[in-house]
């Protein structure tokens, strides 16, 4: 697909202003803090339905203003228009698609696909496991956005059984949402594994990309009990019996995809503990590119690629294997602060109207 006008009003440091991006690819110059990183938020903002920056939607609003709002039209691979619009005010957001009020995410993620890279992505190899569920649920929202509906039930389920863990409960009533909580986590863990192997069989039949040696990641989900996704309902009934009491002791759950973890290994060794800030920089944009690969090859749906400022830290070397692992018929945007960094994305031409007063 690719972002054909991009209409943004009070978004950030943009007040009112329209950009029209080529579909051949797009560089965004400019000295920092002049706005690349809000226009790609607001291009990502309409792929995914929340910022990747904030986690409160008032901390988007212009200054002195009481609304935002983001306008995109894009052309779709199948030749047909997509209208979209977001709109915050007094805390309530209402997204439209072709004119027509949208109320589950879902449906904005079956028709618009992006996937922002930027520096601080390093957290998915060095932060805590939170950063990474949070990479792999977007991720697989991205190419099954039935699993949104699937993950929202799963935590609802884990905050009503932790509200329950701190109450003299009947056990009948515990048992009744033992059931539920193993039931919710099966179908959440059966996305994950499955789209584990996609990832994996897809970086196998790839390129080695992490060094000059052609290294080649590996991605193993590692449960808080050894084995859980292996074990049947009745075994995993009795793992929940034998955590009863110290549930009941924490007044929390103590086990449940909601705190599980995705492992990152190189030449059978953690990328966290043994890899260099280079290898684990290249790990982390490479896990977003092959994001990409995977939503073409699964959805159909060409991804719109946003770069900000990744190469900065980059070597010759590497940025040249970030350009050779992006697929050249998706719509990208390059931001830096350098205007050098044209010379490796020839065929992208700066955006129009980028730099001018916001």
């Amino acid at each position: 697909m690719v972002l054909k006008k991009l209409e943004l009003h009070n978004f950030r440091n943009y007040q009112a202003r329209v950009f029209e991006p080529e579909a051949s690819g797009n560089l965004i110059i400019g000295p920092n803090g002049c706005g690349k990183t809000n226009l790609l938020e607001a291009i990502s903002y309409c792929g995914i339905g929340r910022s990747v920056r904030s986690h409160k939607d008032v901390e988007i609003l212009a200054l002195g203003a009481q609304e935002w709002m983001v306008k995109a039209e894009f052309n779709k691979d199948n030749g047909s228009r997509l209208e979209l619009s977001m709109q915050w005010n007094e805390g309530k957001k209402v997204l439209k698609l072709d004119g027509v009020v949208a109320r589950h995410l879902s449906s904005l993620f079956q028709n618009v696909k992006t996937i922002y890279c930027a520096p601080e992505d390093l957290v998915l190899i060095n932060g805590s496991p939170r950063y990474r569920r949070q990479f792999f649920d977007l991720a697989i929202s991205q190419i099954f956005p039935e699993y949104i509906h699937l993950l929202r039930e799963l935590y609802h389920i884990v905050a009503q059984r932790s509200t329950l863990l701190k109450s003299d409960f009947d056990r009948d009533q515990k048992r009744a949402w033992d059931q539920s909580f193993i039931k919710a986590n099966r179908e959440v863990l059966g996305y994950r594994l499955r789209y584990l192997k996609l990832l994996n069989d897809l970086i196998e039949s790839g390129p080695g990309f992490i060094s000059e040696q052609g290294y080649r990641p590996i991605f193993q989900y590692h449960p808080m009990v050894r084995d859980w996704e292996k074990m049947d309902s009745d075994t995993q009934m009795g793992v929940l019996l034998k955590l009863e009491i110290r549930e009941k002791q924490w007044q929390r759950n103590l086990v449940g995809a909601h705190l599980d973890d995705y492992d990152i290994g190189l030449e059978g060794r953690a990328m966290k503990v043994y890899a260099s800030q280079g290898q684990k920089r290249m790990a982390a944009i490479a896990l977003k590119l092959y994001q990409a690969s995977l939503v073409q090859k699964v959805t159909g749906i060409k991804p719109v690629l946003l770069f900000d400022d990744i190469f900065a830290e980059l070597d010759t070397f590497h940025s040249a294997r970030v350009r050779d692992l992006t697929d050249p018929r998706d719509q990208i945007f390059v931001a830096s602060p350098r205007s050098d960094v044209g010379a490796n994305w020839l065929g992208l031409k700066v955006l129009k109207g980028f730099g001018e007063s916001a």
